[in-house]
């Protein structure tokens, strides 16, 4: 309990001593903010800021998910570009007359400013605010309304074309794309109309090696009305129409062959006639190695049929794909085409391009935007109170420590 007692009594005997020197501690402040007001009023450097308006107009509506839309994120990235602002600095450097090594990039670039709030605005359906702040410093408003013009100029003259540049390349870009497409069309074209003559031919050779070893039973229905008579009756014609039926032969297939000259060599055979049974044995081998050539031949047809149907259905969805996607190619092309002109904007005069348009013009400022002289006095005056009360604390530790010296060395 003495312990902290003490140390309330030293804690209280520090916060009376510093009322009691409250007249120099805020001396000690208002001398700080004196210090402070003559420097800002008569020894550093003013700057000047100046202000213009930019609004992003509308971009070109395409429905494409390669093509990256245009913010004033974007925008803000472009109008801060080292190339761009270098170009700036070179041409306002030689306005003003002023040596090569003046105006170090680095802190040349802070002179420039580009606000945007980026809000949602669903009434009119897009993701962003259009309109853009640019804002720059100068050591005179006159100088900082310069600079302003230069650099929106350079802006202007480089970027201000960017919509129409991109509507040029994505012109181009898609009607190569659109060309390498009808290409591939083509060939796939060629292919799928050749199969589609081929597949027929290949049926019907198939057909016929099968009919050659076992035919199966022919019923055409044919009806022909070519020929007709015409029965007149009062000067009106009628038609009368008199099919033909078709005669089709019995055909005899290389399997029924077989099977009659079996019967025939098992007939020879019971009655012991050599010479015909030498024959038909012959006749038999030659019948046999054609039909087995033949059942060959048509595994081989039915095998290639089956690949060229297969083919032929995937190249027709194929060719379907591709003929929408040509068809979409172009619908892109054809968007992009009309605003790929005017790429070369050489203007000396602010104007006005059809991605960017200009709200306000560089304006002539018209007050100091810094040093700020309030806030500054104001920091401060907040300063040198907090040093002079650390000084106030500081003197007394000194002279307490000073005091137990002194009593040390007497006992």
């Amino acid at each position: 309990m003495q312990l902290e007692h003490q140390e309330s009594y030293v804690f209280a005997s520090y916060m009376v001593h510093i009322w009691k020197k409250r007249m120099i501690i805020a001396l000690g402040a208002i001398f700080c903010m004196a210090l402070t007001a003559i420097y800002v009023q008569f020894i550093a450097k003013e700057r000047f800021r100046s202000f213009a308006h930019i609004m992003l107009r509308e971009q070109l509506k395409v429905t494409d998910a390669e093509r990256e839309p245009l913010t004033p994120v974007t925008f803000k990235a472009l109008l801060l570009n080292e190339d761009l602002i270098r170009k700036v600095r070179n041409e306002y450097r030689d306005k003003l007359d002023l040596i090569p090594t003046a105006l170090k990039l680095e802190k040349f670039k802070k002179s420039f400013q580009v606000d945007s709030e980026i809000v949602q605005d669903t009434t009119i359906k897009m993701q962003y605010s259009p309109v853009m702040i640019l804002s720059t410093d100068a050591g005179t408003p006159e100088n900082a309304k310069l600079l302003l013009e230069i650099w929106l100029r350079h802006f202007m003259q480089r970027y201000g074309d960017i919509l129409p540049r991109e509507a040029d390349f994505y012109s181009r870009y898609y009607t190569e794309k659109a060309e390498k497409v009808q290409k591939d069309l083509e060939e796939k074209e060629t292919r799928f109309l050749e199969l589609k003559r081929q597949i027929p031919f290949k049926i019907r050779q198939l057909t016929t090696k099968e009919w050659m070893i076992f035919p199966a039973p022919v019923n055409f229905d044919i009806r022909d009305e070519r020929r007709s008579y015409y029965k007149f009756r009062d000067q009106n014609r009628t038609e009368v129409s008199v099919p033909e039926t078709a005669n089709v032969p019995e055909q005899e297939g290389l399997e029924q062959k077989l099977m009659t000259i079996d019967l025939e060599l098992a007939k020879a055979e019971a009655g012991n006639d050599a010479t015909r049974t030498a024959q038909l044995q012959a006749e038999r081998k030659a019948l046999v190695n054609k039909i087995t050539e033949l059942t060959g031949d048509i595994k081989k047809l039915q095998k290639e049929i089956a690949d060229m149907e297969k083919e032929f259905e995937t190249l027709s969805r194929e060719v379907t794909g591709s003929r929408d996607l040509y068809q979409y190619l172009i619908d892109l092309r054809n968007q992009y085409e009309p605003d790929s002109g005017a790429l070369h904007f050489e203007k000396a005069n602010l104007e006005e391009r059809a991605d960017v348009m200009i709200l306000a013009e560089p304006t002539l400022a018209d007050m100091r935007f810094y040093p700020k002289k309030t806030v500054t006095c104001l920091i401060a005056g907040l300063i040198g109170l907090l040093l002079c009360t650390i000084a106030v604390v500081f003197d007394k530790y000194m002279l307490e420590s000073s005091t137990l010296v002194k009593e040390g060395e007497k006992s």
